[in-house]
């Protein structure tokens, strides 16, 4: 009896497949118990491609929901289950070709592992790329990954994590344009992001007093009101008020020094960045081939790796697999804390 991670193929013709196929044969993760959602002949002709020593099996839900995995094969081997969901045609299938139905798949692979770590059919999930124009033009219009499982579990508010073994950053904002971002700050929205922030460091990385470093938006962090009052409008308040909530928050630092801070003098075990590139630059910088994507403030656990579907290289066997390696390895640890 072993429950499961739920690992979504995502876009049948991205670098997905590959990913999760060379992911789940790695040394690290041989003791990790795990179920790809997705197309059966999608894995099996990607693990024949790349000449993986592994076994595909299929399994069924009422499997999942009662524990029953299939056994580990012997020696080296490595049994890699797969629940169905659906079957792609041949065309749907091709490295480097999206289409509709693969858009489609990919949608329906997310919707299946939610539901099922909902149940607690699964333990978490673990998401391959997908791509958001694909998955539109199928019929489901989203603006990412975060916001559809947002929309799917019900989770009243979520935040994005980006995180390495260095370097952990949160977003206040997140797929927004740079000239949107001081509009869309508030001192609700960088409070209720310090709070989850802190909220997820104690319940999934065993931190009792996580210590969070807020950015300020502006050069310097607004000198005064110099470059800008954001900091003393919005983001000052919100650490007040977060602290006065019982967490270690300080800020708003100016960013330029801030990472450094983080990262060289380890004050901080994580970073709220007020936008997408100001957090990201610098945790890309460090961890561009191993950084996870976790999603905070969803009743289920999720990660991702932090890339996308990358078509051009779909098929040839050259996608780097490390990342997806630290997504399922973090939502295992999550999993058991």
């Amino acid at each position: 009896m072993r429950q499961a991670l739920g690992i979504t193929l995502g876009d049948p013709a991205g670098v997905g497949p590959e990913v999760t196929c060379k992911a789940l044969v790695h040394l690290r993760l041989r003791r990790v118990p795990a179920v790809v959602v997705g197309d059966v002949a999608t894995v099996v002709e990607t693990a024949r491609r790349l000449a993986l020593r592994c076994d595909v099996v299929a399994v069924a839900e009422a499997d999942l929901a009662a524990g029953r995995l299939p056994p580990p094969a012997h020696g080296a081997r490595r049994t890699i289950p797969v629940l169905a969901v659906g079957r792609l045609g041949a065309a749907a299938r091709r490295p480097g070709k999206p289409s509709v139905a693969g858009g489609r798949a990919s949608y329906r692979y997310i919707e299946t592992a939610a539901r099922l770590a909902l149940a607690d059919a699964i333990t978490g999930i673990v998401t391959a790329p997908i791509n958001k124009g694909w998955v539109t033009r199928a019929g489901f219009p989203i603006s990412g990954h975060t916001e559809l499982l947002q929309e799917l579990t019900g989770a009243p508010a979520v935040r994005m994590m980006l995180a390495g073994r260095r370097l952990r950053v949160v977003l206040v904002t997140m797929h927004v344009a740079l000239g949107k971002v001081p509009a869309a700050l508030s001192r609700r929205e960088v409070a209720r992001t310090i709070g989850i922030a802190a909220e997820h460091l104690r319940r999934y990385h065993r931190l009792a007093a996580p210590r969070i470093a807020v950015a300020g938006l502006n050069p310097h962090a607004g000198e005064g009101g110099l470059f800008g009052r954001e900091e003393e409008r919005v983001i000052a308040p919100a650490i007040a008020a977060a602290r006065e909530n019982g967490v270690d928050a300080s800020g708003p630092y100016p960013a330029d020094s801030l990472f450094f801070q983080a990262v060289e003098e380890k004050k901080f075990d994580a970073v709220i960045a007020m936008y997408h590139d100001q957090g990201l630059i610098p945790l890309k910088l460090l961890h561009f081939h191993d950084a996870v994507n976790v999603t905070l403030g969803l009743p289920i656990i999720r990660t991702s790796p932090d890339h996308g579907t990358a078509y051009d290289i779909a098929g040839r066997g050259m996608a780097d697999p490390g990342s997806m390696v630290a997504a399922i390895a973090l939502a295992a640890a999550m999993s058991r804390a």
